[in-house]
Formats: C-alpha cells, sequence, structure tokens
C-alpha cells in the first residue's frame, strides 16, 4: 500500500471501536497508506470481523484500560479515533491517550457539544451522530491544509485545501494557473463564489476542488509553501 496522498508519510493509526463506523474508518485509512491497529472489546464482534480487515491489526481488548493501549503501541501513535457507540467511553479514551501520546491527534464520536463532555482539552475533534461517518472520522483525524471530504460514485474526489503564504498558486488567477488536468476548483469557501477565471488564489484562503486522487500531489505542489 502507499503512502496516503493526503500526508508525506503513513500514520499509525489507533481506532478504539470495531462497529461499523470504526472499521470502515479504519479501511480508509488503511487505503490511505496508514498503519491502522482496531480495539474491540466485545469478544463476539471481534471474532467475527478478525478476518475482515485485512490491513488493520483488530486487538480483541478495553481500549479505556492502559495496558490495553500501551499493548498495541500508543505511545508511538499519529492518531487515535475514540468511535465506539458510548461518548462516555470515547472520553475516557481521550483522557487516556492524552496522558499516553500528549502529541497524537484526538477524534472522538459525540452525542453532545463539546462543553457537555466535561473534559473538552482531551479531545481535538469531535464528530457527531447526524455527520459521523467513515469518511468523516477520516477528513476531522487527517487535519489541514488538506483533507478528503467525501467520495464521488466517480473516480473523482471533493477536496479542501488551504493556500498556504508564498505558494507558487498565490497571487495567480484561475485562467492563470496551471492546474493539474484532472482538477477543478469549485468555490472559494470564504467568500463561496462559485470559481471562475478571475478568481484569485488568497494566502490563507480555502478552496473546494473536485480531483483525481493520483492528481493530489500535483494540486499540493501548487498550493503549498515550496522552501
Amino acid at each position: 500500500m502507499g503512502v496516503s496522498h493526503y500526508r508525506e508519510r503513513g500514520l499509525q493509526v489507533i481506532v478504539a471501536g470495531g462497529g461499523r463506523v470504526g472499521r470502515e474508518t479504519a479501511a480508509l485509512m488503511t487505503a490511505y497508506g496508514h498503519q491502522v491497529t482496531i480495539i474491540e472489546q466485545d469478544p463476539r464482534i471481534a471474532r467475527a470481523h478478525a478476518d475482515g480487515n485485512d490491513d488493520a491489526t483488530l486487538v480483541q481488548g478495553n481500549a479505556m484500560e492502559r495496558g490495553t493501549l500501551l499493548s498495541v503501541g500508543i505511545e508511538g501513535a499519529d492518531i487515535v479515533l475514540a468511535l465506539t457507540e458510548d461518548e462516555d467511553t470515547n472520553i475516557e479514551i481521550c483522557r487516556q491517550a492524552a496522558e499516553l501520546a500528549p502529541e497524537a491527534r484526538r477524534i472522538t464520536r459525540s452525542h453532545r457539544p463539546p462543553a457537555a463532555t466535561g473534559d473538552p482539552d482531551a479531545v481535538d475533534a469531535f464528530i457527531f451522530p447526524e455527520r459521523a461517518g467513515a469518511r468523516v472520522a477520516v477528513g476531522r483525524a487527517l487535519g489541514a491544509p488538506i483533507q478528503p471530504v467525501t467520495n464521488l460514485s466517480t473516480r473523482f474526489e471533493i477536496v479542501e485545501i488551504e493556500a498556504e503564504p508564498d505558494a507558487p498558486a498565490v497571487g495567480q488567477s484561475l485562467a492563470e494557473l496551471d492546474l493539474p488536468a484532472k482538477a477543478t476548483v469549485i468555490t472559494d469557501l470564504a467568500t463561496e463564489h462559485i470559481a471562475d477565471g478571475d478568481m484569485v488564489i488568497e494566502p490563507g484562503g480555502q478552496y473546494l476542488v473536485a480531483i483525481r486522487p493520483d492528481a493530489v500531489d500535483d494540486l499540493k505542489g501548487l498550493f503549498r509553501h515550496r522552501p
């Protein structure tokens, strides 16, 4: 599996919860080239899906327990996604992760706004039932400057990308910009204007782009600073 188009290196990812959202999130993360371990407490679920995640490691255990998290290498994790159906369990998992892997990005599935959870500082991003799903979880986990928003029924994806200061694209209009042939800017997210040839790429601006995954590296070359 190749390294993700959306990050420069493979990430170590821990997914707590082997239900539908957890398994689909793990599948997407592995598709993007990341190393994924799923922790599922229910032995029946763990056994039922032990052979269904060829690119992810599934471990039966309690992700709220320090020993379980240490056994799957949480100290080296880049991302921890707490995606069980119980929000209190998810918050506790993030608390444990904050202590054991303070540099890891922590994402939790919740039914309440962050202030109602009691410990929002342990969580970097919340996902909610009406928006929860594998694609949203992956997008929140990968973060800026570029993340997948959704899959289309075609080979294209919709991505959000930030124009870094001093990037080659900054200051150019779309008519002047040599975009990859497999990419089209849809809108400037700040103004929500539909893109046309007169739209100028602004430093720090965020843009919605339809693109083929194999052209993402070329897009990043235009929108990110070159040392």
